[in-house]
């Protein structure tokens, strides 16, 4: 009795974790006519997954002719239709994306000369059957696309109707970026705020419940098959986010084995000094951005034992980062520190021991002289003359912080 209630628990446990996922797959609809327009029932329809070489579906027509393939994984597609007395008709290079519904309508000819009629899909493939305006992302734009921390999310940017409000142009993975502050992916999507998006990963909630505005997961941009950014009209399917619908779909295995191998970094030696640290006569803070990892995918198959129907595909990625910046500091002197008084001892000559980078000259807490040249790094180094401080003259005796950074 334990055993069925636990079996049931599960269950309903599974069944409401399909209920509230989002739809991530797509839907082949149409209608099979002979010339004169008159509809063929009973007509047989094979659906076959090019990309995995497998027949995924076989149905036939209704009274009417008409047919629906609906929760059909993203990729590839032929799809033949044959009836008994007619021609078997076939439609090659179809391709579905996350929640594409592709109308593929057939007219069967009599039986003649030939036994197939081969048709190959438009490249240029128009939505007919929905009113949301959606923009796609494909797998390969993303993956080629230059990306500078791998952050897929920037390229929603991309599509019309989008206006980002990211704090940077370089948004770091994780809930929090390297500077310990909140990662926010903050896009208006169609003028609603950016807290009322809803993004999704595979069908699950990805979105931080607690500001609405951080992911909880950034897949490698290389194990993303494409992602649609739905901007209004959506089905009902799409609730909770009254703004933007952002459906992240993962790649999967093939008939045949891929993997790839990737490095990119960054280093201080590559990179130019800013204008405020070459102002300051100051050496490039040093970086170390090593950002590599790998994937592979493709049929589960056991020689005579089990033929290719499982796929699998698997990624991993690595980060290994140290950033420094040059330390700043947003306090203004005091009135009595620019009439030259300290609570602490200051240095009145620039001696710096050069292991401790301490002063070991003479202080004081009273000066009338301040040399804003920077100190030298040695014990034998002399001073050069004094130069002004592009600083100094913007500091008034009276003025606040926040007085002084508004005339920054």
């Amino acid at each position: 009795m334990r055993i069925r209630f636990a079996l049931s628990g599960a269950l309903l446990l599974l069944l409401g974790s399909y209920v509230f996922a989002q739809e991530i797959t797509a839907t082949i609809l149409g209608t099979v006519t002979d010339p004169s327009g008159a509809a063929v029932s009973g007509a047989t329809i094979i659906v076959v997954n090019t990309d995995q070489a497998i027949v995924l579906r076989r149905l036939t027509t209704s009274l009417g002719g008409e047919y629906v393939v609906p929760l059909l994984p993203i990729g590839h597609y032929d799809v033949s239709a044959e009836a008994s007395g007619f021609k078997t008709s076939l439609e090659t290079g179809i391709q579905l994306s996350v929640n594409d519904r592709r109308a593929v309508n057939f007219i069967l000819q009599v039986h003649g000369l030939s036994d197939e009629i081969k048709v190959e899909a438009e490249p240029l493939q128009v939505d007919l059957q929905s009113a949301t305006a959606a923009g796609l992302v494909s797998g390969i734009e993303v993956r080629e696309l230059a990306v500078n921390t791998r952050n897929y999310s920037q390229l929603v940017a991309l599509q019309p109707g989008v206006s980002s409000g990211l704090a940077s142009d370089q948004p770091y993975v994780g809930v929090s970026g390297l500077n310990g502050g909140l990662n926010s992916v903050s896009f208006s999507i169609n003028g609603a705020r950016e807290s009322q998006n809803n993004w999704t990963l595979d069908g699950a909630d990805n979105v931080d419940r607690g500001s609405n505005k951080s992911l909880l997961t950034f897949p490698s941009i290389d194990s993303i098959a494409e992602f649609k950014v739905l901007r209004g009209n959506y089905d009902p399917e799409f609730g909770r986010g009254s703004g933007g619908q952002i459906n992240v779909v993962t790649r999967s295995g093939t008939s045949t084995y891929h993997g790839s191998a990737f490095e990119f970094f960054r280093n201080d030696v590559l990179a130019a000094n800013n204008f405020f640290n070459n102002l300051r006569e100051l050496a490039r803070p040093p970086l170390r951005y090593n950002n590599f990892g790998f994937t592979i995918g493709g049929p589960v198959f056991i020689p005579r034992l089990y033929t290719k129907k499982t796929f699998f595909f698997f990624s991993q990625e690595w980060r290994r980062v140290i950033n420094y910046s040059t330390f700043t500091s947003a306090e203004v002197p005091t009135r009595a520190e620019l009439q030259g008084t300290f609570a602490a001892p200051v240095c009145t000559k620039p001696i710096i021991d050069p292991v401790t980078q301490l002063c070991v000259g003479p202080t004081t807490t009273q000066i009338t002289n301040i040399d804003p040249q920077p100190l030298p790094t040695s014990r034998t180094s002399t001073r050069s003359s004094p130069r002004p401080d592009p600083i100094a003259p913007l500091v008034s005796p009276h003025e606040t912080c926040s007085t002084f950074a508004r005339k920054i």
